[in-house]
């Protein structure tokens, strides 16, 4: 082999050996931060049936959000709550939607709100005459649930509207008792309590009231993010995201 030959041959071994090892601006730009979103089946904010992906309104609103801050959406399996805030607490998930704030909450997941929360939706058995008025709830009985956060407002007005207050360990065991008339209403969550209705059939004689109280706009459910997360610093644009899509009527989902 000629110089020529032998001189060009070697240029262009170390051009292939610099493109490889200095690989093209485009495949330098960093990988998005990839999050997880811990949710379970609940329509109609969101529909997750096990081996399908997930759909519904709440889910186009997280893929948006993901859009506008930089990171990429991914779910959990179907997860139910209780199972879902113990993995955002540990940082083994990142996100979470559909909280009430507290201090404990507070303590070890960073918050946002969102869209209004129905935390007092008053459900009725058959043998519970209907609810037409606030006054209506004077001297009942009503089952709340131990694992749910209701408004302070709404605890303080039981006792001053002369109210017995029962306690289900959660909704199921909660909705029991009225059913089996320990108590004339149940009041709590609304698309909790409505699915739980319609999956369970023991459950069907149940309704929800025609009226309800009135909304109390000081109670807000929040996006969360766990603080162990190792994205953490991603939450201040996430947070700036979010309010720009309330502000813009996104977050709406009663």
């Amino acid at each position: 082999m000629s110089g020529w030959f032998r001189y060009s041959a070697l240029c262009l071994f170390c051009w292939l050996s610099q493109a490889v090892a200095n690989p093209t601006e485009a495949s330098q730009t960093p990988a998005k931060p990839v999050l997880q979103w811990c949710l379970d089946h609940l329509p109609p904010r969101h529909s997750y049936i096990a081996g399908q992906a997930p759909t519904g309104p709440m889910v186009d609103m997280m893929r948006e959000l993901a859009d506008a801050s930089g990171f990429t959406l991914t779910f959990s399996p179907p997860t139910p709550l209780s199972r879902c805030l113990k993995l955002l607490e540990e940082g083994k998930t990142d996100l979470m939607t559909g909280l009430v704030q507290t201090e404990a909450r507070q303590a070890v997941y960073l918050m946002a709100p969102f869209d209004e929360v129905r935390m007092t939706s008053i459900f009725l058995a058959p043998h519970s005459p209907e609810i037409q008025r606030e006054q209506d709830l004077r001297g009942r009985i009503v089952v709340l649930t131990k694992d749910r956060t209701y408004p302070p407002a709404f605890l303080k007005r039981l006792p001053q509207l002369q109210m017995t207050i029962i306690w289900g360990k959660n909704l199921e065991s909660a909705l029991a008792l009225l059913l089996y008339q320990q108590a004339d209403l149940y009041v709590g969550p609304l698309h909790y309590t409505s699915l739980e209705l319609q999956k369970n059939p023991r459950f069907k004689t149940l309704k929800l009231n025609d009226w309800q109280l009135p909304a109390d706009h000081t109670q807000r459910t929040h996006l969360a993010m766990s603080r162990l997360s190792p994205h953490q610093a991603l939450w201040p644009k996430i947070d700036q995201a979010l309010q720009h899509m309330v502000a813009a009527n996104k977050t709406h989902f009663y």
